[in-house]
């Protein structure tokens, strides 16, 4: 699992997103326009542009879906008061649901038909309206607030509720049969958080930070430190999850813009390396214009390990013609060095020299895939001899990794990689989804 991201999704927004899904691969999302109407732009295989859905907000809206083609949006209005609109097959005008709202509005659904909204009220205390068939009054769920609240169910009958708290720390209250009381997960936000799950006991938690960057703390059976995920927000965030293991994120950029980050499977080289002398480009500095190549491709790489190998009689190791499926015995014996190495693992041994005098040599056993990089190659020659690993062929080109003429030839960094070595790349069993 990665982040991606950030991207820009345009439009000029004057309040912080908000996001829902009712399946895989769709995604809407909703901002507050310069004329405080509803913004609405929607992901379906790709971006729409953005509408306008009227109304006139006084706050961020919030969004949930309860099921295949149904949205419920809220927003503060102008009076205050909790305003809804739907969509299922056509959008609805905007229904008055009454309160006093001091905040944003929140909402979760644990179920079609069901809706559970949250705003923080007059006095500082998170109030409480659910739908079931037909809207209840407002309840009290008490707690000193400093910001808009959040929520987030992951399944029927539970509620997780999320807002800034006293000194601006994380505070938490969840339901689960009957209410619990607020719980400080610690931090120092300085939005409202948002809040998101992707399977049964998993909680996903961001906001911004004194520092404007996104930071974010999860829950899968105990809670985590607080990471940073970067960026620099001017909002608070929205985050929504379309299914297991991914995630959409989503705020405001110093731009107006709205941005985009997200994490999700993605196809990932493990890279173990295997140190018998070390190079003279740092082995992080390769590995990093490897990422920097690769990500061209939509494709990740993880330094999963090194390891320092005392092996003086391969540091200079015979790799005869360099032809993939031929490989001497002093490539076998060095390619035996697999501690610790998955299968589909890939492994780079950092020696001396080769014999004859290469830069790198990309054959390997049969079950050992990996390469060798001698000490004097270049930045490019670990993405390039990788690149053969993964099942690419020399190119008479030096604006691209794999030219055939040394990647000391290369002429316009960083070199390129063409659709079709993406897709040799993707189709490898040595780039699983991670």
């Amino acid at each position: 699992m990665t982040w991606l991201g950030w991207e820009s999704l345009g439009s000029t927004l004057t309040s912080g997103p908000a996001a829902s899904s009712w399946a895989p691969r769709r995604l809407d999302t909703f901002g507050r326009a310069a004329d405080n109407t509803l913004l609405h732009k929607w992901f379906d295989n790709g971006w729409s542009g953005w509408e306008s859905l009227g109304g006139i907000l006084a706050s961020e809206p919030a969004a949930v879906s309860w099921d295949h083609g149904r949205i419920d949006v809220f927003a503060r209005g102008t009076d205050s008061a909790l305003w809804h609109k739907w969509y299922d097959g056509d959008w609805s005008g905007w229904e008055n649901l009454g309160g006093v709202l001091m905040s944003a509005p929140a909402v979760a659904s644990w179920a079609a038909g069901r809706l559970d909204v949250f705003a923080r009220g007059a006095d500082g205390a998170v109030w409480h309206k659910w739908y079931d068939g037909d809207w209840s009054g407002w309840e009290s769920l008490g707690g000193t607030l400093t910001s808009a609240p959040a929520a987030v169910s992951w399944s029927a009958g539970r509620i997780d509720v999320f807002a800034a708290g006293p000194s601006n720390a994380l505070v938490h209250k969840w339901y689960d049969g009957a209410w619990s009381g607020w719980e400080s997960l610690g931090g120092v936000l300085a939005s409202a958080p948002a809040a998101s799950s992707w399977a049964h006991g998993r909680l996903d938690v961001f906001a911004a930070g004194t520092d404007a960057v996104m930071w974010h703390k999860w829950y899968d059976g105990a809670w985590s430190g607080w990471e940073s995920l970067g960026g620099v927000l001017t909002t608070a965030p929205a985050a929504v999850s379309w299914g297991p293991n991914r995630i959409d994120t989503f705020a405001g950029g110093i731009d107006s813009a709205m941005w985009h980050k997200w994490w999700a499977p993605v196809p990932t080289v493990r890279l173990h390396a295997k140190v018998l002398t070390a190079p003279t480009v740092p082995i992080t500095t390769a590995v990093q214009r490897m990422r920097d190549v690769y990500a061209g491709c939509g494709l990740a790489v993880q330094h999963v390990s090194t390891e320092i190998l005392n092996l003086p009689a391969l540091n200079d190791v015979d790799v005869g013609q360099c032809l993939l499926g031929q490989t001497t015995a002093e490539q076998n014996q060095l390619f035996a060095n697999r501690n610790g190495v998955g299968p589909n693992d890939v492994v780079v041994y950092f020696v001396r020299s080769t014999v004859p005098p290469f830069n790198g040599c990309a054959s390997h056993p049969p079950g050992r895939p990996g390469a060798v990089v001698a000490q004097g190659a270049t930045q490019w020659t670990l993405g390039h001899e990788i690149g053969h690993v993964l099942g690419l062929f020399h190119v008479n080109d030096n604006n691209r990794l794999m030219t055939g003429n040394g990647t000391a030839n290369i002429t316009n960094p960083p070199p390129d990689l063409v659709a079709t070595e993406c897709t040799t790349m993707h189709n490898s069993p040595l780039t699983p989804d991670i």
